[in-house]
């Protein structure tokens, strides 16, 4: 084993997503001693920008409304929905279901929206290290104590901790190592997206509404309005359906 370190943790989190960095700022913030390992370089790209009204609740207690609201963020107040016969829906505001400040949410750009989570993390204390790969969760009986990464040079490092926390998303470190994937058919879907600059918007309150579009076979369109006049544009379908 090259270059093998140890070390120890109160608790160990598996990826450096809105999940975990988010697990990390409110651990470190009660005094724990937390360690990220992430195995990209940050920022990184992922999809997935439009929040729910929600969502303001967790971002409250991370500390960031007031980091969102002066970013470049654009304002989403409301979704409006497509049918297959193209009938728009009339917009559904949330500020009429709901009388609190997270009735206006955001869409975000997620290279950002994540940094942001990251950043608060690290300012509250946690440590959080990029470009490391956890290969191995480190077992003693039933029970992990830890994981052994791999970085860039590398490097192995067996890491200890009574906790470890998988957040590692679509990575699925501890589901694909233990079986416990079950597929559900049902929800059996692909998706295929891209951006748009310049693309059609509505004005005003309207103008960074999702719209939802429903076609054909249960699949659907998202017409997500962003800042710096993009637009993220993608389908979600079943493979070899077609549209």
């Amino acid at each position: 084993m090259p270059n093998a370190t140890t070390d120890t943790y109160d608790v160990i989190i598996i990826g450096a997503g809105p999940a975990g960095a988010s697990a990390a700022a409110i651990l470190a913030e009660h005094g724990k001693r937390v360690l990220v390992l992430e195995k990209e370089t940050l920022p990184r790209y992922a999809i997935g920008e439009s929040l729910i009204p929600y969502c303001y609740f967790p971002l409250e207690r991370l500390g960031l409304i007031d980091t969102l609201n002066a970013g470049n963020y654009q304002r989403k107040h409301s979704v409006q929905f497509v049918r297959r016969d193209g009938k728009v829906s009339q917009p559904f505001y949330f500020s009429e279901h709901f009388d609190h400040p997270a009735a206006q949410t955001w869409q975000v750009s997620r290279e950002t929206f994540d940094m942001m989570l990251v950043d608060n993390a690290r300012a509250k204390g946690a440590d959080v290290r990029e470009g490391v790969k956890v290969t191995q969760a480190l077992m003693h009986e039933d029970k992990v104590i830890g994981v052994r990464t791999t970085s860039a040079d590398d490097t192995i490092q067996d890491i200890h901790a009574p906790i470890t926390i998988d957040a590692s998303g679509r990575g699925m470190f501890a589901i694909t190592r233990n079986g416990w994937r079950v597929q559900d058919p049902a929800l059996k879907k692909i998706a295929i997206w891209t951006y748009y600059e310049g693309a059609m918007r509505d004005p005003g309150i309207d103008e960074g509404a999702t719209t939802v579009a429903h076609v054909s076979d249960k699949n659907w369109f998202w017409y997500i309005p962003m800042t710096n006049n993009r637009v993220s544009v993608g389908i979600v379908s079943r493979p070899g359906s077609v549209a």
